[in-house]
């Protein structure tokens, strides 16, 4: 598994910080909630920002004290940006920044403490993959955001089961956390 990041060593860090297995495991209790209490709005084939709602709202009782957020796009008062990622450019001077909107995020707003970032596709939907996976790697590696855990969840609507799950860390795919979250979210 990856090193833990230097915000481990933060004298000044929540005490409740959970680590990155437990934070993986307090997620995959709270989709299987999800699974089990929402089928109804799985079976009319919801949208993915209606599904990142709800998984959200399962998710925040298992942070307590923690912030459960859709779609926020701020790091203090600024934008999340990451730089372009290559494959999304559109000719090679484009080198803007994309403004990011991470699908759900548990963080404490105003501070550096930021639990895990969780990107959500439909099985079948491949729009948008990339970009998932750049917001996954951009948000967990170290520097401005330095999210603990990244999971990316494909739900199976049809299956009302998650699909696949791959965890990063540190900027990259974890194989570890990624065999570990594997064993709690697919049954």
């Amino acid at each position: 598994m990856a090193t833990e990041p230097e915000m481990w060593a933060d004298s000044a860090r929540p005490k409740d910080f959970p680590a990155p297995q437990e934070t993986i495991a307090r997620i995959a209790k709270a989709t299987h909630a999800f699974l089990a209490g929402e089928t109804d709005l799985l079976e009319v084939g919801i949208n993915e920002r209606s599904l990142t709602h709800h998984l959200a709202v399962h998710i925040a009782p298992y942070f307590d004290q923690w912030h459960t957020d859709c779609e926020y796009n701020r790091l203090g008062d600024a934008t999340k940006n990451l730089p372009r990622p290559e494959e999304l450019m559109t000719s090679p001077d484009d080198t803007s920044a994309l403004t990011i909107f991470p699908d759900i995020i548990v963080h404490r707003r105003r501070t550096h403490y930021n639990c895990a970032v969780v990107e959500v596709k439909k099985a079948g939907n491949r729009r948008g993959l990339d970009l998932d996976v750049a917001k996954l790697r951009g948000l967990t590696m170290a520097g401005d955001y330095d999210y603990t855990v990244g999971l990316h969840l494909i739900i199976d609507c049809a299956r009302v089961v998650v699909a696949d799950v791959v965890a990063y860390r540190g900027g990259d795919v974890d194989d570890d956390l990624t065999a570990y979250a594997q064993g709690l979210f697919i049954q």
